[in-house]
């Protein structure tokens, strides 16, 4: 695998058409994002997605992907080197992640339906406690909260191992709901949750399959590229 830091230049970006909106990252929606980054890898009609990204900055990214980007200078500055990390068992790792926290569940004709679960949490909340209650949580207390239970039920298939003390050492950095308009589709939305904290290697061939494969949903919109370095 490649890793890949890309750096658009933004003034590129709008002359030529790849971008449609200003430079900034709060002008744009993750759907720009989406759209640029497929534009970098994709070297014909019948590509399909075989990366990994995350907007790390206004106009910079990080790209996990099978094969380098084709896209150049002026519109692209890239790094890339060869991604293979070595694992251990028992390793102590820290990672940072974005999520798309959604749960799926089916409705009445059984066509899947996605919820997040931040807004779960508080829509349940209000039920049990009643919605005009000044002692509810802050939307990031529920954010650090459902995102520690949705990290913890899928840790063991990513090869992670947590405990306790990772629970207290687990943050919530962004948790934002990106609305976008899709031709076709119409209004979009996307939740993006950033967490970081620390986490055991528990099976390194699952942890890798994670770091190449990505986690949870909306990995075309920017989600899912899990980033690992070792614990000091």
């Amino acid at each position: 695998m490649i890793i890949s830091k890309m750096l658009l230049n933004p003034q590129e970006a709008v002359h030529g058409g790849s971008y449609r909106s200003a430079p900034a990252l709060s002008g744009r929606s993750v759907y720009d994002g989406h759209q640029a980054l497929w534009a970098a890898f994709s070297d014909g009609p019948d590509r399909r997605r075989d990366f990994l990204y995350r907007e790390i900055a206004p106009n910079a990214f990080l790209a996990v992907s099978v094969r380098p980007p084709v896209s150049a200078p002026p519109l692209w500055k890239v790094q890339s080197k060869v991604y293979d990390p070595q694992l251990r068992v028992g390793e102590r790792l820290h990672f940072s992640l974005r999520v798309n926290p959604v749960r799926k569940t089916r409705d009445g004709d059984g066509r899947q339906v996605r919820h997040d679960v931040v807004q779960h949490a508080r829509t349940e909340w209000k039920k049990a406690h009643g919605k005009d209650s000044r002692d509810m949580p802050s939307r990031m207390d529920f954010a650090r909260q459902t995102g520690w239970d949705w990290l913890a039920a899928r840790a063991a298939a990513l090869g992670l191992a947590l405990g306790a003390d990772d629970e207290a050492l687990f943050a919530v950095e962004r948790y934002e709901p990106c609305v976008f308009y899709k031709k076709g589709a119409g209004k979009v939305t996307v939740t993006q949750l950033d967490m970081t904290g620390f986490a055991t290697v528990a099976d390194p061939d699952a942890l890798k399959v994670a770091l190449f494969q990505g986690v949870g949903c909306a990995k075309g919109f920017g989600c899912g590229l899990l980033l690992i370095q070792r614990a000091r």
